[in-house]
């Protein structure tokens, strides 16, 4: 009976150090960098070499995401006059800079080759309060990772490539 006992451990504990180690660590984990961005549909656009923005991948189950979505830099601004009281002409020209920058967090999933993220916090309320989770079918070829959202359901049909470099 020992005997069997221990058979059936020396089986079962690599198979669970296995398992345990396929479900914490997945192709993305790491740091990515964000290279091009390409949309089809009514919405086109192509970005060939993307503004600064980075993609973060933990052991764990979760992501950070900072970009720049625009095909030019981000606006300067001069300084306020007076930092409590903007001018209109200063509030527009803030809101010229922080409106391209796009930010998120929180936990993803990987099953297969299609990757669902769920936002705990954004700069954008939106991104955080809107069911369903974000989407998207990946592949990895190298240091290259491909990321592919379609449009969501009853919205018009578009698709966006994104790639990016592995960082580390």
């Amino acid at each position: 009976m020992l005997r069997h006992f221990i058979v059936m451990v020396s089986l079962l504990v690599p198979a669970l150090a296995s398992a345990q180690t396929t479900a914490q660590e997945s192709p993305l984990v790491g740091v990515w960098s964000i290279t091009s961005v390409v949309t089809t549909g009514a919405n086109a656009v192509s970005i060939a070499k993307a503004q600064p923005g980075m993609v973060i991948f933990t052991k764990g189950s979760h992501y950070a995401y900072v970009a720049v979505q625009s095909p030019a830099p981000r606006p300067a601004f001069a300084p306020a006059k007076n930092p409590d009281k903007l001018t209109d002409a200063e509030k527009v020209a803030r809101f010229e800079q922080w409106s391209p920058f796009a930010g998120n967090g929180g936990t993803y999933q990987v099953s297969g080759t299609t990757l669902t993220r769920r936002p705990t916090v954004a700069k954008n309320v939106t991104v955080m309060t809107t069911d369903p989770p974000n989407v998207s079918q990946f592949k990895i070829d190298g240091k290259t990772l491909t990321l592919v959202n379609k449009s969501a359901a009853g919205q018009p049909a578009s698709e966006t490539r994104t790639t990016l470099t592995r960082v580390e």
